[in-house]
């Protein structure tokens, strides 16, 4: 019984050191893809994702929460924006809320599919299980243009300050078509999310393997 609650315990410390490091390694890559390499992607929910996998809800939120300060603490006490700049930011949040609520519920619902990859992992078993993942990208990808749109949208209505985003070049072609502002921002973030949530839960998902090798691992007597 003592073993049990000490292993808990130890799994408990994992978890949280893991949520720290993903929230750290989600804003790393973000800055890099953004301003080192110059692609058009967010890419800073890959590790969120990865503990979703992982440890579920809790640790998902956690991870997320972790990433807004980390973010904050870069924008304003290293490349010294205003908090008032960086305060429009917090409401995207919403979105990486979504997105942990919408990759746990699914997690369950594809958790038996899962178990068989994972007791014996092949690549013909992984081809059956990857169509359920692609089935999250979807959703995903619906679910965060939607969210991100529509605060996008209220941002602009109110002229609150906002960094510039990657489906701004999107944007600007659909505005002068005439399009509606809400349904050129729900729309413009579409191609990018497509490209962006595939790699968010397939790379979160190889990487939350890993992760669970480690909460998991018990050292042999």
């Amino acid at each position: 019984m003592h073993d049990k609650v000490f292993m808990k315990g130890v799994q408990l410390w994992k978890i949280l050191v893991l949520c720290i490091v993903s929230a750290v390694c989600n804003e790393a890559l973000s800055r890099f893809i953004l301003n080192v390499a110059r692609l058009p992607l967010y890419l800073d929910t890959v590790f969120t994702v990865a503990m979703c996998f992982s440890a579920g809800l809790s640790a998902g939120i956690l991870t997320g929460l972790f990433f807004l300060f980390c973010s904050s603490f870069v924008s304003m006490y290293i490349l010294g924006l205003s908090f008032s700049k960086v305060a429009t930011s917090y409401l995207f949040f919403v979105c990486i809320i979504v997105e942990v609520l919408l990759v746990c519920f699914l997690h369950g619902k594809i958790k038996k599919k899962e178990d068989v990859f994972l007791k014996s992992p092949s690549m013909q078993l992984f081809i059956g299980f990857a169509p359920l993942l692609l089935g999250l990208v979807a959703l995903d990808c619906i679910a965060l243009s939607i969210t991100g749109g529509i605060i996008d949208f209220s941002i602009t209505s109110f002229s609150m300050p906002r960094f510039p985003y990657p489906e701004d070049t999107f944007k600007l072609a659909l505005l002068r078509s005439n399009m509606p502002l809400l349904a050129t921002a729900v729309l413009s973030r579409i191609p990018i999310n497509i490209v962006d949530r595939f790699i968010a839960v397939f790379g979160g998902y190889g990487v939350s393997l890993l992760y669970r090798k480690w909460i998991n691992y018990k050292k042999e007597e």
